[in-house]
């Protein structure tokens, strides 16, 4: 028991034992500066108790309930979808809303800190990075590669390396994916084909950061044209080269790639390489016309290229 309720308890205690010990109500009031109701309040607790003085300490004064709380369904709810989707506080919010489930963004991380599933919040807002977006489809699309984790397979000594090109278009974040055994500068050229096929726009712009697969500019020795940055200029599409060693120059598809982790590949795992890329190929469909976009308005890639006139029809990429 702490100190301090140990005092308070003491002090009880001496009121009721002067009352015992024969003194009036009034004078134990008047000796002790109490009022006669909380006398009375005490000694009433002391007498049910049977004499128990454990009971002379202060209770707990939280109230047993608000008339807002988050109710115990709502909870599972948030809490279901959490493990489900690893998804954060806005993008659950947003799905408990179309649900009908009433719950602010606030109110979801409430339920997913006290679950232990979300670290506290920083004292101190970071500052917000500054966002922006290409006016039209086209006008600038990111590309880059991932290194997709070594398969191990069995009966082989050296494991298999897969490279993940992808591209993104900065307006309405319709991706192209393609999984290659290659990180090549024809393997970039491929991509390359295999993304103006797919995008049902034309791009004027590619932006790519300074890897050999994209460029020869830190390979002066290199006499012959690099093979991509030939396919770009027969197909009339200028590459922007980002500054070296500033990936967030690329935010959008660096930020793709970890939604790709964190909702695709983290959560599994794959034994042959036809079942990753299998399931890649699921999520990438998942991506463009079923998760909404924050940054979008909630919409997904496929509805927000449907904004634009020319590209109402547009059913699949």
């Amino acid at each position: 028991m702490e100190s301090s309720t140990w005092y308070v308890i003491k002090q009880r205690l001496a009121w009721i034992k002067m009352h015992e010990r024969g003194a009036p109500v009034t004078a134990v009031c008047q000796h002790y500066g109490i009022s006669r109701k909380t006398f009375y309040k005490w000694w009433s607790r002391y007498q049910e108790a049977g004499g128990d003085f454990h009971v002379l300490r202060d209770l707990s004064r939280r109230p047993h309930g608000h008339p807002r709380a988050v109710s115990r369904a709502t909870v599972e709810r948030v809490l279901t979808l959490r493990r489900r989707t690893r998804y954060g506080p806005r993008r659950l919010a947003y799905y408990l809303a179309q649900e009908g489930v009433p719950i602010s963004v606030f109110g979801v991380y409430r339920v997913l800190q006290r679950a232990g599933l979300v670290k506290r919040r920083r004292s101190r807002p970071r500052k917000k990075p500054q966002s922006y977006a290409m006016a039209i489809p086209g006008q600038r699309v990111q590309v880059d590669v991932k290194y997709l984790p070594l398969l191990r397979l069995r009966g082989r000594p050296e494991p298999l390396k897969q490279y993940l090109y992808t591209a993104i278009d900065d307006c309405t974040r319709l991706q192209v994916a393609w999984v290659s055994w290659e990180l090549t500068p024809q393997a970039s050229t491929l991509f390359l084909k295999r993304m103006l096929g797919a995008y049902p726009f034309p791009i004027q712009e590619v932006q790519t950061d300074h890897g050999v697969e994209f460029t020869y500019v830190f390979f002066p020795h290199v006499q012959k044209p690099h093979p991509f940055e030939e396919a770009l200029r027969t197909h009339g599409i200028h590459q922007k080269l980002i500054p070296v060693a500033t990936p967030e120059q690329n935010g959008k598809v660096e930020r793709v790639h970890r939604t790709l982790d964190e909702e695709c590949l983290n959560p599994r795992t794959f034994r042959k390489p036809g079942h990753r890329e299998h399931t890649i190929r699921r999520w990438l469909s998942f991506y463009i016309t079923q998760r909404p976009h924050s940054a979008l308005g909630w919409l997904t890639p496929l509805q927000q290229l449907q904004t634009f006139p020319a590209y109402q029809t547009v059913t699949h990429v």
